[in-house]
């Protein structure tokens, strides 16, 4: 696809940028909500937020997905305007609907499972945003599908910057948890005001005279919804299980572990949610060139990814330490095991969008439903006895499980990757880093030096390996240069 390089570098560039800037204010506020709560009121905190997250699938059912490679494809026919209008329209009326059934089911669970009052109420008041995030879902979809990643990833930014600020006048009011929700639903709102101006910007605007064939487009989406809710379920379930039948400091610890893991996973998500609109438009005009653009951006995946787990895993008990304080020292040994899942996590999604660009979605439900069940039944039988240590070893095999299936869906494109090149090197860098940090962490008393250091090396191995080299350097030039450029 001509310029697939620089509209992929525009979005993932703004978006790094951004989500950069996000992790930066979401992570600082991150380790000031854990330190000020405590284990016993985060704890009950994240389950609020699991709960929640563990029913939005239903106002979605993959229809923000579909709604992406829908406009997508869309973008090029005669009537395109007009049919993306109906599209939207459509995709709002059914999103709408779709959020009031699961405000009502999420309240009505949470009532089931025999949590206390006060959070049942927190999740009755996190429910509200279920309706503006449907707007905001739909309104985003259809920026995707124009290729327009860089418009919420800036609105994510506004959208971050204010919950922070509304959040700490709430910490500081002592508020407790709810004042952090409260704060979460303004910030959903002025997102979803963002991205609806955005859209109409584009000459996008809901159509309300047109109806679609509304069970024809969930037919359509549900193979997505499958896998949003799957993945969401087992990202969740154990802390849902811990906070059930463990109580709420342990799940406190677990989910302080778990915060560091998903705040590294963000490159991967924004560059593969940057991928997806492009790959659809490229798989349909030249599908020949998608094999290259998987491994150079599988290589670059883990080239970020393996230093992570391996400097988190030696370094867990004084990360804890040095982020939460020495109550949170239970949290080391979970982090130690779960940092693992962030090479799984980063390969694990561009395969699986890899797989969705083949037009093989029910593949991808079947493999996420396939993992799923293993998760719910291996957190069933672990938490109980081990806690959070079995719910992280669960967590890894999960990822594990999912990736080896798309493995195997894909073998045909795989077996042509050069995995030297794509593992074996950036694994051999990322293993001298382990032992220089393993050596030096006891003698140096500064956390940030150690990592500083462990950086430096790490990237210097990667040069003498040949892992980075001329064709990164003429690639980041040819993006530089004037004129077109392909990836």
């Amino acid at each position: 696809m001509r310029h697939l390089s620089r509209v992929v570098v525009r979005n993932s560039a703004v978006g790094i940028a951004a989500h950069i800037a996000i992790k930066l204010l979401s992570f600082a506020f991150t380790v000031l909500i854990v330190r000020r709560l405590g284990a016993e009121s985060f704890g009950q905190y994240a389950a609020v937020l699991a709960f929640g997250m563990s029913f939005a699938f239903i106002s979605d059912l993959g229809l923000s997905v579909y709604a992406v490679r829908e406009v997508a494809r869309r973008r090029d026919q005669p009537d395109a305007r007009e049919s993306i209008n109906a599209l939207y329209g459509n995709l709002l009326r059914l999103r709408l609907r779709l959020a009031l059934l699961a405000a009502g089911l999420l309240i009505g669970a949470a009532w089931l499972v025999g949590w206390p009052p006060v959070m049942i109420g927190a999740i009755a008041l996190g429910a509200i945003g279920l309706l503006t995030s449907s707007v905001q879902g739909a309104s985003e979809a259809v920026l995707a599908g124009y290729e327009r990643l860089d418009v919420p990833a800036r609105a994510r930014v506004a959208a971050q910057f204010a919950f922070v600020c509304l959040g700490a006048m709430a910490l500081a009011a002592h508020t407790g948890y709810y004042g952090l929700i409260i704060a979460n639903q303004i910030s959903i709102a002025l997102l979803m005001i963002i991205c609806w101006r955005a859209a109409r910007r584009l000459g996008v605007r809901p159509t309300h005279g047109a109806r679609l064939d509304w069970t024809a487009m969930l037919r359509a989406s549900l193979p997505f919804g499958i896998i949003g809710f799957t993945l969401g379920l087992s990202y969740k379930f154990d802390t849902i299980l811990l906070s059930v039948l463990r109580g709420d400091i342990e799940t406190g610890h677990y989910n302080a572990a778990y915060s560091l893991v998903f705040a590294t996973v963000v490159l991967a998500n924004v560059i593969n949610t940057a991928l997806y609109p492009s790959l659809t438009r490229q798989a349909a005009s030249d599908a020949s060139r998608l094999g290259a653009i998987y491994s150079r951006a599988l290589q670059y995946l883990l080239i970020v990814a393996l230093p992570i787990a391996v400097g988190g895993s030696l370094l867990a008990d004084q990360i804890v330490t040095f982020l939460y304080g020495a109550s949170y020292a239970p949290a080391g040994a979970a982090l130690r095991i779960i940092i693992w899942v962030v090479p799984l996590m980063f390969v694990s999604e561009l395969l699986g969008y890899a797989v969705l660009i083949g037009g093989q979605e029910r593949h991808a439900a079947r493999a996420v439903l396939i993992s799923t069940a293993i998760n719910i039944a291996c957190n069933l039988v672990v938490v109980p006895r081990y806690g959070l240590l079995g719910a992280a070893v669960t967590t890894v095999l999960t990822e594990l499980i999912l990736v080896s299936q798309y493995i195997w869906r894909l073998r045909s494109t795989l077996r042509r990757f050069r995995w030297g090149a794509l593992l074996l090197r950036p694994a051999l860098a990322a293993a001298a880093m382990g032992g220089f940090v393993a050596l030096v962490s006891s003698s140096i008393a500064l956390l940030p030096l150690t990592v500083a250091l462990g950086a430096a090396l790490y990237a210097v191995a990667l040069l003498l390996l040949g892992v980075i080299g001329s064709d990164e350097l003429r690639f980041v030039r040819q993006l530089r240069t004037p004129g077109e450029a392909t990836l």
